[in-house]
């Protein structure tokens, strides 16, 4: 992980010493001082001090719960609580600052409410919890029931439209960016 200054110089690299095998989606908790770091390859989720010490790992390969088939992307809530895009096994994990299991949902499918790819990852400041599923071209918002209020894109090259949508965030003022991946490009909403 490679932290960078204002002006674009490197600062410090992080997890040189630690065996990432391959480093995808990052967070961070500023609450709490914490650098949340998936290894999809690992199958885990490493977590760094901001001065890039390792505290503690969590998650192994698997399908039960707090395990990984190839994760991929995260949101560290203003609550606290982190939400992980289990990739290959097709569904949401959240876990508590500490990585502590909390719950899942999500399976596989090609209907809302279901995911073939889901990837990037993030919460608005309702709790509403948005997913980009890569396959499907769509952003699914879901309650903090896990219940489906809506979708939208669908693929193409159009305002609103994707092509393979992956990471994701949502700052401050709601405001929600997506990166979409093979139109190479970021939209806003």
């Amino acid at each position: 992980v490679m932290v960078f200054n204002r002006k674009g110089n490197v600062v410090s690299e992080i997890g040189k010493e630690v065996d990432l095998k391959r480093p995808t989606g990052i967070a961070v908790n500023l609450n709490k001082g914490l650098l949340y770091v998936v290894d999809t390859v690992g199958h885990n989720i490493k977590v760094f001090d901001l001065s890039g010490k390792l505290l503690f790992a969590f998650g192994k390969r698997g399908g039960e719960d707090g395990e990984f088939n190839y994760p991929t992307h995260i949101f560290a809530a203003r609550d606290g609580t982190v939400y992980i895009t289990d990739e290959l096994n097709f569904r949401i994990q959240t876990f508590s600052s500490d990585g502590k299991f909390l719950f899942k949902f999500g399976k596989i499918g090609t209907v809302p409410g279901t995911f073939e790819s889901p990837k990037g990852v993030a919460v608005d400041s309702d709790g509403n919890i948005y997913v980009a599923d890569a396959m499907s071209d769509n952003i699914q918002v879901f309650n903090k029931d896990w219940k489906l209020l809506l979708f939208f894109g669908g693929n193409g090259s159009g305002k609103g439209q994707f092509a393979g949508p992956a990471g994701m965030y949502i700052d401050k003022k709601d405001r929600i960016y997506i990166t979409d991946l093979y139109n190479r490009r970021v939209q806003v909403f």
